[in-house]
């Protein structure tokens, strides 16, 4: 054999021996014999994100009108809002209301009701279930906020109405998870300590004077207080 058909025949070996050009070689002799072919790349798509309004619209009570339009001015940059807020309806009226709406159904939503009937913790959570089920499907953006107990000497710690709105919060919490946003606690911890008189709301529970006028509405600094809140809830969740 002379020197170029020996070399030509060592080059032979060391294609052979590293698979050759045809991928590890099919009768099973390549370096790669015996090792499993790696698997497949996942090529499933991630979920795509609802493709909804940026829009917010608010269901509710008197407790809505003043943080839909603390929200009109308060969103950096502005978003469209809707107020769905009617003083002394009760959990039926707005979520009659709230489901024969077809214009928000893709929007954030918020639900805050039951505040005129929170006697009936079984047709709130009912009212409020309808109206969670008739957004658009897929549609998952929306908080469902805690009842508020009324400072009016009717619901502090302890009284029968207080243990049921905690229980209708407690069943809140439990159904919508991270849907569910417990204002009602947030804006008890708004009261100072160090004053007397707002020591005795935090020792009865009750959301603090410094957001309301009365035993239960907000003053326009508490619901830009309240309004702040609950935009850094949607921020936080990328609405």
């Amino acid at each position: 054999m002379n020197r170029r058909s020996a070399a030509a025949g060592v080059a032979a070996l060391i294609v052979a021996g590293c698979g050759g050009g045809g991928g590890g070689g099919g009768d099973g002799t390549g370096a790669g014999a015996g090792l499993a072919a790696p698997a497949p790349a996942n090529t499933t798509p991630a979920p795509a994100a609802f493709a909804g309004s940026s829009g917010i619209a608010l269901w509710g009570d008197s407790m809505i009108p003043g943080i839909a339009s603390a929200f009109g001015y308060l969103w950096e940059p502005p978003r469209q809002v809707f107020d769905g807020g009617i003083s002394g309806q009760t959990s039926p009226e707005i979520a009659a209301r709230a489901t024969a709406d077809t214009g928000h159904r893709d929007w954030v939503t918020i639900f805050w009701m039951g505040h005129n009937n929170d006697t009936d913790p079984g047709r709130i959570k009912a009212d409020i279930a309808a109206s969670v089920a008739h957004l658009a499907p897929g549609n998952n953006r929306f908080i469902v906020l805690s009842v508020l107990n009324k400072a009016d000497g009717s619901e502090d710690r302890g009284s029968p109405r207080y243990n049921t709105v905690m229980q209708l919060n407690a069943d809140l919490a439990a159904t919508y998870g991270d849907n569910f946003l417990d204002i009602r606690s947030f804006m008890v911890a708004q009261s100072d300590r160090g004053n007397p008189a707002q020591a005795q709301e935090i020792d009865k529970d009750l959301p603090s004077s410094n957001l309301r006028f009365d035993g239960i509405h907000l003053t326009g600094s508490g619901d830009e207080v309240v309004g702040r809140r609950l935009i850094e809830f949607i921020r936080a969740k990328g609405w």
